[in-house]
């Protein structure tokens, strides 16, 4: 992995299925749009995998199947990720990068714990990452970790009405907590937003925004000029 290397910023949101990333990400990307830190940027709005893409459809129809590969061998599985990371960096993340804009990604690397069945997995999945992403590897200037219960987050999903996947079990989620932690602990800028279940969507936005406040300070809008757009991928 690479510290980034370009004047954009490059944020990521992540943590188990149910956490509330999505909102997390919606709620940084409005504010960004609203403020005027994000004045003279483009904003990219993107999520890992890319379900368009070759390897996001395998991964998507191997968690639909209870005896896929995310379960028979869930580290094999992750490389299908890396490879869709490398194609997502590639083609999207880096190009914005270069250009000064900030790149806010629902999920990326980090979601590789979900690969681990023990938490000493963790330092081999990452360097199977680094083999297959090679010099693409950017490592974020954020990764912010939302830390929420299994019990809150299968709540959420099922109020959301989503038909839960291979990842979305109890047992799963109860482990992929505990292996976010070991990767919080274990690699650079990563910052844990705890989630009780009583915690509002906009409390855990203000505790991100402060975070990117400093970001935007230390690398002020440069490269890429006009209002602040957001696209999706």
């Amino acid at each position: 992995m690479i510290p980034n290397p370009y004047p954009g910023i490059f944020i990521i949101i992540d943590g188990i299925d149910g956490c509330g990333k999505s909102t997390q990400v919606r709620l940084l990307v409005e504010w960004l749009k609203r403020e005027t830190y994000g004045a003279g940027r483009v904003v990219l709005e993107t999520k890992e995998p890319d379900k368009t893409g070759p390897f996001g459809k395998m991964i998507y129809a191997d968690l639909a199947n209870e005896d896929g590969l995310h379960v028979t061998d869930p580290a094999r599985f992750q490389m299908w990720y890396a490879c869709d990371s490398k194609i997502h960096l590639q083609n999207k993340i880096i190009p914005c990068l270069e250009h000064g804009g900030i790149v806010i990604s629902d999920r990326f690397r980090s979601s590789m714990v979900y690969g681990a069945r023990i938490g000493d997995d963790i330092p081999g999945l990452m360097v199977m990452n680094q083999m297959i992403i090679g010099e693409h590897f950017i490592w974020p200037d954020a990764i912010f970790i939302i830390d929420v219960t299994p019990e809150v987050a299968i709540k959420r999903l099922k109020e959301n009405g989503r038909d839960m996947d291979g990842h979305e079990n109890r047992e799963v989620l109860d482990r992929t907590r505990g292996h976010y932690m070991t990767f919080f602990r274990a690699y650079p800028n990563c910052i844990v937003i705890p989630d009780s279940g009583l915690v509002s969507p906009d409390t855990k936005s203000m505790n991100i925004r402060e975070h990117v406040e400093k970001l935007l300070k230390q690398k002020p809008a440069c490269g890429v000029q006009g209002r602040t757009d957001v696209s999706v991928s």
